[in-house]
């Protein structure tokens, strides 16, 4: 097997999918779900006109949405793997003003009130990794190898998914229980 098989391996392409499906749709879900603190979560990034908070408030749930489903139906794969560097790059853009500000202690809103992470560099660099496999499923890819993904592949590359997003949440809830204990000891 050669280094670049790799690349084009079905159960490889089914981890990427499924990585940036679960991300977009994940992340729409909780964005909706509490719609009223996403809004604030928006306004707070005050990179935006207060008339636009709302309506983005709306919006960027739905467009998360849009791209998660799409990366599923294979017609709409390229078009959504373009929307989701659209995205990615639009969010980073919002958290690299923001950390040039100095504001670092405000909710990122990646996953609305469940997972509330601070800004950080380290955001930037995972949505730059996000970004990476959407330009890989767009471009790098060829979309006749996606669509002949086997149902084992699909198993398996969706088993990792699930765990290097579980692994994902789980390290950032430590850290926010870790900050929470830290300034309590702090102010107490």
């Amino acid at each position: 097997m050669r280094a670049t098989d790799v690349l084009y391996d079905p159960m490889i392409l089914a981890f990427a999918q499924a990585i940036l499906m679960l991300t977009f749709l994940t992340g729409a879900w909780f964005k909706l779900r509490a719609r009223e603190t996403f809004e604030g979560v928006v306004y707070n990034y005050r990179v935006l006109p207060e008339l636009a908070v709302r309506p983005a408030s709306y919006v960027l749930p739905l467009a998360e949405l849009a791209v998660g489903s799409g990366l599923a139906y294979s017609p709409a794969r390229l078009y959504a793997a373009i929307g989701a560097i659209v995205l990615l790059t639009v969010f980073n853009i919002a958290i690299a003003i923001n950390l040039l500000r100095g504001r670092r202690e405000i909710d990122c809103g990646c996953f609305s009130s469940v997972l509330k992470q601070r800004l950080s560099g380290g955001l930037i660099v995972r949505n730059f990794g996000l970004i990476g496999l959407a330009a890989w499923l767009a471009w790098g890819v060829p979309r006749a190898s996606i669509g002949t993904v086997e149902w084992l592949d699909w198993v398996v590359g969706v088993a990792m998914a699930l765990a290097v997003t579980l692994v994902y949440m789980t390290a950032s809830l430590l850290a926010t229980q870790a900050r929470l204990a830290h300034n309590t000891r702090q102010t107490g």
